[in-house]
């Protein structure tokens, strides 16, 4: 755990340590300041501070431009990076959901995130509170969807059938959706009537 931040503070300390979520406080180039003890499994690297948080995580991402984390093309819509600018711009909390592409040690995972962010000042620097929460056994546990047998639409959990994209989007995670046409449906919609 990087004390510097907070180093006066010994009350503060034990308030981030007590969360039992990743929590680090980091400025707008997603540069480490502060990490709570709960970080440790997620942060895999002993040299931590002023490093981006891409870099310390293993996003797959950090690695794509020479410069590191923030500079690859997908950086532009990375939804952490995004979040904590905003956060820190626009002075509000944010609360959304990612996957995070991981890669060590030529292995990729996925790692599905919530992601909280809060700004606050700090001698004079914005800084934000990030707050990542491994949300995989969510995930896991939402396995038994209910969906309709014949239009394939889901239920909500206020009893509205929606589609399965806006599902998707709405509980799960924020994504969008391409649409295309399988083979098989191909056949059913350009196959000629059958002749009488």
């Amino acid at each position: 755990m990087e004390a510097h931040l907070f180093k006066d503070n010994e009350q503060l300390l034990n308030i981030y340590n007590s969360i039992p979520f990743p929590l680090m406080v980091v400025d707008e180039d997603m540069r480490i300041l502060f990490w709570n003890s709960a970080s440790q499994y997620l942060l895999n690297s002993e040299v931590i501070y002023r490093q981006r948080g891409g870099e310390i995580l293993y996003c797959i991402h950090s690695k794509e431009a020479e410069e590191g984390c923030g500079y690859a093309p997908y950086c532009k819509t990375c939804v952490i990076r995004n979040s904590v600018m905003e956060s820190i711009h626009g002075n509000k909390a944010y609360r959304k959901k990612t996957i995070m592409v991981l890669l060590k040690d030529n292995n990729v995972r996925e790692l599905p995130l919530l992601v909280t962010v809060s700004p606050f000042k700090h001698k004079e620097q914005q800084l934000a509170v990030l707050i990542l929460e491994d949300i995989h056994e969510l995930i896991q546990i939402s396995n038994f969807l209910p969906i309709c047998a014949k239009c394939k639409k889901m239920r909500t959990d206020k009893n509205e059938w929606v589609s399965v994209e806006k599902y998707i989007k709405k509980y799960i995670v924020e994504v969008d959706f391409t649409h295309g046409i399988c083979p098989d449906c191909m056949k059913d919609i350009y196959q000629p009537p059958p002749k009488q």
